[in-house]
């Protein structure tokens, strides 16, 4: 392998190492409140334009409350063009796919139960399902008959 290849690549795994540390420091900072980075912290009040605010001002506060809305506003919008989700909402998701996970394998034990139960009958559940649906259509004819009966019956009046 030449030099100038392992420096590439010793330098592409430095940023990449680098960015990586930024993104968790930033996850963090994000996370506490917009509070633990100085460096994070000091950045945001210039952008947002509170670099000449006194700390405990009650403009300041106010203007802290504001930027940090608009930020998350932005934040949550940058990730949805991204097609990212925050990792909170991602674990909503998780715990409701599991609750329905556990669910659906009540359910396929139920079924499998009362399969075993028609099986143990002598009436194999296909033949129940058959003659369910046969006798709802039967009902279905015979209703059928008795609107036809009433219709004529009001009609002849």
């Amino acid at each position: 392998m030449d030099r100038q290849f392992l420096e590439f690549l010793g330098s592409f795994f430095l940023n990449a190492a680098k960015g990586q540390k930024q993104l968790e420091d930033m996850t963090q900072w994000i996370g506490g409140g917009f509070s633990g980075s100085d460096e994070l912290t000091s950045m945001f009040r210039k952008f947002y334009g509170m670099n000449g605010l006194p700390l405990a001002s009650p403009d300041n506060a106010k203007a802290w409350e504001k930027a940090s809305e608009n930020f998350k506003k932005s934040y949550h919008e940058w990730l949805n063009l991204m097609s990212v989700i925050p990792k909170s909402e991602y674990q909503i998701l998780g715990k409701k796919c599991e609750a329905l996970e556990e669910k659906v394998a009540t359910q396929d034990e139920t079924i499998r139960h009362l399969r075993n139960l028609l099986s143990e009958k002598g009436l194999p559940y296909a033949d129940a399902v058959q003659g369910f649906t046969k006798m709802m259509e039967k009902q279905g004819h015979q209703f059928q008959e008795l609107m036809d009966s009433v219709g004529k019956a009001f009609k002849k009046e």
